[in-house]
């Protein structure tokens, strides 16, 4: 009698022997978590060095950070056409741009997407060299008034040690891509102290298509557990962010308007990153030196924040009053300096300056959910929170934008404590994810991680992966 063929219950390794040895892989993800805590923390330090010495003494503009935010009841007051913020920003792209293709031209641009090409086209390769300028350039954009976020440096760095780490011990392709991955999720954990969602976005921002890298979780998990304690250690325990105990889902006609914000932040997460990458086509093909063009890009970063200060650096303290209601600002203004966020970040990276794109988009997410928040109630519908909206305005417009619908739920419930509004957040970023994907199919550019790719059987190391046999 024939005996059907069954798949084996035995778990096929990624690659040749990445998960031949799990053990020595977690020990060396838990070495690697503790080393991406300890470099955001230098990061951290680094960043608030070249602030103070960029915009603090040049321009004499100290951006909100998030402990100023939590006791304000609006925004701040501003000054307005500060000339001395072009000097900060011009002399801070140029520095960065200088460092960069100076010496490691692959710092250039917002560092995830540099570890998510790592890992399917360069065998998780990141050269040692690139720890260090990235720290080093990123540093100076932001620092200088750049609109860019600080996790992608963060994640960059983190991987790169893991690269260098594989390198010297020696360990296979796939287990140095394994590296490049507990880095990534090491390195934002620490800035995000969100250990669970950088996680699980480790595994998922590598395919646009909802494709995960599934068996490498257990060791993202581990290694971002590690980063997330080591930078407590040196800046506190609790969430990122600050959420008031009244922001809460108490009302299930509330889902309507969730439902209709994810619609909006949809929209919003297809034009980020055509913008984005439009923008940075138009600055590849200028005819200047290279080092020139993230200069250009901070001038004109300076010239949006002649009128906008706001969009300024990562903007977390003004992310902060957005999450507790209390920007104090109207409509008209929030939707600008939602727009002029996607123009400065694009302008800060696309140009070859270097930092994230997640912050912004946060930034972006948050203005816009609180706008909406804000019409509704000039409407008159009492039950739309703009605390509420904000939050979860953050989580679709970057989990639709970047193509990770479930990290970036858990990232943000993480982020702000916000667990009570993750129904609301569900909805809003499944909505948000399918009409980004329905819309993106007419434009040039899906995501904003250009490196990813659509399955799993497309990226090179995952070619040879046959399915299991039938039954």
């Amino acid at each position: 009698m024939h005996k059907p063929h069954l798949p084996s219950l035995r778990p096929r390794a990624m690659g040749s022997d990445a998960y031949a040895r799990p053990w020595r892989m977690l020990l060396l993800s838990l070495l690697l978590g503790t080393f991406g805590g300890l470099g955001a923390v230098v990061f951290l330090d680094m960043l608030a060095l070249a602030q103070r010495g960029f915009l603090g003494v040049l321009a004499g503009v100290y951006p909100l950070d998030i402990a100023q935010a939590t006791h304000l009841h609006a925004l701040p007051p501003t000054a307005h056409w500060n000339v001395w913020i072009l000097l900060s920003t011009t002399l801070g792209g140029l520095i960065a741009g200088l460092l960069v293709y100076g010496f490691a031209p692959e710092a250039e641009g917002h560092g995830t997407d540099s570890a998510v090409k790592s890992f399917h086209q360069l065998k998780g390769y990141i050269r040692a060299r690139v720890i260090v300028v990235k720290s080093i350039a990123s540093a100076i954009t932001i620092g200088s008034g750049g609109a860019a976020g600080r996790e992608g440096p963060t994640a960059q760095i983190a991987a790169g040690i893991g690269s260098l780490l594989g390198r010297r011990l020696r360990l296979s392709d796939d287990e140095k891509r394994l590296m490049v991955l507990v880095g990534m999720a090491a390195g934002l954990s620490a800035i995000f102290k969100s250990p669970l969602g950088t996680a699980i976005f480790a595994v998922e921002v590598l395919y646009a298509g909802l494709h995960f890298e599934g068996r490498a979780l257990p060791f993202t998990l581990a290694g971002s557990a590690v980063a997330y304690a080591v930078v407590c250690l040196f800046t506190g325990w609790g969430t990122l962010f600050n959420v008031p105990l009244h922001v809460d889902f108490d009302h299930p006609q509330q889902l309507l308007w969730y439902a209709l914000l994810g619609g909006v932040c949809g929209v919003m997460g297809t034009l980020l990153p055509n913008v984005f990458y439009g923008v940075r086509d138009g600055f590849r093909k200028l005819p200047l030196p290279n080092p020139i063009k993230p200069a250009i890009g901070g001038l004109l970063v300076g010239l949006i924040a002649l009128v906008f200060p706001q969009i300024l650096g990562g903007g977390y303290g003004i992310m902060q009053l957005a999450v507790q209601g209390t920007l104090g600002a109207g409509i008209l203004l929030l939707l600008l300096l939602s727009l002029f966020k996607v123009v400065a970040l694009a302008l800060t990276v696309g140009s070859g300056g270097s930092g994230g794109v997640f912050a912004p988009s946060l930034f972006v997410g948050a203005l816009l959910g609180a706008a909406f928040g804000l019409l509704l109630q000039r409407l008159g519908i009492g039950h739309a929170p703009v605390a509420g909206m904000a939050l979860v305005g953050m989580a679709a417009v970057f989990g639709a934008a970047a193509r990770v619908p479930l990290a970036t739920t858990v990232m943000v419930a993480e982020m702000t404590g916000g667990y009570t509004l993750m129904a609301p957040t569900m909805l809003a970023v499944a909505i948000a994810y399918l009409l980004q994907v329905a819309l993106a199919r007419y434009t040039p550019y899906p995501s904003l991680y250009e490196a990813q790719i659509y399955v799993r059987s497309a990226s090179p190391p995952r070619a040879d992966d046959a399915p299991p046999p039938m039954p």
